[in-house]
């Protein structure tokens, strides 16, 4: 059991990698194709002033950027604090289906990482030494 206790300070930044990666992933994923995601949209998103593709590329814009900020540990608790309450909004309008499901609970891991703030690999810990 001692060898599995010395990888334990690898918890937390292996969440909170990991759960970059995906954002990493959808976030780019709109940019290149925003059709793909129009159809995701609630219908009350036609009342705003911006088209449906001009919404996916800035959601697209903010996954990108607090994704590279997750993976790199920098800003750390607002990122994942933006990030999950975000995907969470976006996982209770769904109503309950696999992908709400699936969502809810990336959204509750990455506001784990909120909660436990900077790790080891961070490069918060570095700066505010």
């Amino acid at each position: 059991m001692g060898r599995l206790d010395s990888l334990q300070r690898f918890g937390a930044p292996t969440v909170r990698i990991g759960i970059a990666l995906v954002y990493l992933f959808f976030g780019f994923s709109q940019l290149i194709d925003p059709a793909r995601f129009t159809g995701w949209l609630p219908a009350e998103a036609a009342i705003l002033p911006v088209s449906a593709t001009t919404l996916i590329l800035a959601n697209g814009v903010l996954e990108v950027t607090l994704g590279l900020l997750l993976i790199a540990g920098i800003y750390t608790r607002l990122s994942a604090a933006v990030l999950g309450l975000h995907l969470l909004a976006i996982s209770t309008s769904m109503g309950f289906t696999e992908t709400a499901v699936r969502d809810f609970g990336l959204a509750l891991a990455t506001l784990s990482v909120a909660l436990t703030g900077p790790d080891v690999l961070c490069l918060d810990r570095k700066f505010t030494k």
